[in-house]
């Protein structure tokens, strides 16, 4: 029995010894309005594959300092990264992130505050959940509430239900039974209502998600928002992992397209969901995509998001050599894909 226990210690000390062997660095700030460093402040860590946020998080770092600095070490892999200080939290806005084994650094966590009223109780409404959407303590108009019901889609895509647009005192409402919910606000400047987010755009998460609405219940709460800055275009090649497909978009002249965003899926009928979206190109034509996991993935692309693409749209696949799919192995690229697309009829 002695020599058993004895066993089982010295292996979990190897663990822990090789997992702290293997860890990545990962640096950054905490600060308000992204000028103003916040001390004080921990940066939690939760690998991506959790579907809630109970119980002490697995990663935790030491408070930032007085320039609102702080060091992470994780294991390479996906991560969910939130900051809590007095008053003040922050869920990382490019959630879950992908932590490569050189590690990332310059990571800015801007803080909100975390406990909020909501709105005066007024007119009766009569929806359970009635809210409001602040940017440095202004109304928000435009703003839609995604709905999601745990972390199982990462918090992405349209989620299971969504507000309609903020009206302009910021106001949302929406119509929920009793149960759990994650509420997250997005504000496109394009208008549109999925795609990665772009500097310049708004993003907020409830920072009392999940949020429990009971029966007879009425949850009055406000968000605010940050607005997504404009180094984020800095991470874009590894923001999302390591393993990463670049190339162009082009017309059947093959000429260069540009308003269009290249989509990764694993499934040849590209139908469902893309897992990967890339930021529009641009003149050149040119996209990337970044993702952890190599693999076996089909590519599109189009102007639109959302449904299946309608007559006049441009649209396009590519599916590698013999409709099989281009296979990449993690930490690879694979460069100078095209794909064609053309006007749906």
């Amino acid at each position: 029995m002695k020599l058993t226990l004895k066993i089982l210690l010295i292996t979990f000390w190897l663990v822990l010894a090789c997992s702290l062997a293997m860890a990545a660095q990962v640096t950054g700030k905490t600060s308000l309005d992204d000028d103003h460093p916040v001390a004080g402040v921990r940066v939690a860590a939760y690998p991506a594959t959790v579907l809630d946020f109970e119980g002490d998080p697995p990663f935790r770092s030491q408070p930032s300092n007085d320039q609102g600095q702080f060091n992470l070490n994780l294991p390479p892999g996906e991560y969910y990264l939130l900051a809590k200080g007095a008053k003040l939290f922050c869920f990382y806005g490019r959630n879950p992130v992908s932590i490569p084994p050189q590690g990332l650094d310059s990571i800015n966590l801007l803080m909100t505050p975390q406990q909020l009223p909501g709105p005066e109780p007024g007119k009766d409404l009569g929806s359970p959940i009635q809210g409001r959407i602040t940017h440095h303590g202004e109304p928000v108009a435009g703003a839609t509430v995604m709905v999601y019901p745990d972390l199982s889609s990462q918090l992405k895509g349209m989620g299971l239900a969504a507000s309609l647009p903020t009206d302009p005192s910021g106001l949302f409402e929406l119509q929920l039974p009793p149960g759990n919910y994650y509420l997250v606000v997005r504000l496109r400047n394009s208008g549109a209502l999925a795609g990665p987010l772009k500097a310049g755009d708004l993003f907020g998460y409830y920072a009392g998600n999940p949020l429990v609405l009971k029966p007879q219940q009425v949850a009055r709460v406000e968000i605010p928002v940050i607005e997504v800055p404009e180094n984020i275009s800095r991470h874009a090649t590894s923001m999302f992992g390591s393993t990463r497909i670049s190339g162009r978009i082009v017309d059947s002249r093959g000429e260069p397209v540009s308003g269009l965003v290249a989509m990764l899926y694993q499934d040849s009928s590209m139908l469902n969901r893309p897992l990967y979206v890339s930021a529009k190109t641009g003149g050149d034509g040119r996209f990337l995509l970044s993702f952890p996991q190599g693999g076996t993935y089909f590519l599109a692309a189009r102007s639109e998001l959302g449904g299946t693409p309608a007559p006049g749209e441009l649209y396009g696949r590519y599916q590698g050599a013999g409709g099989e799919g281009l296979k990449i192995e993690t930490g690879q690229s694979a460069e100078q894909i095209e794909i064609v697309v053309d006007e749906v009829f």
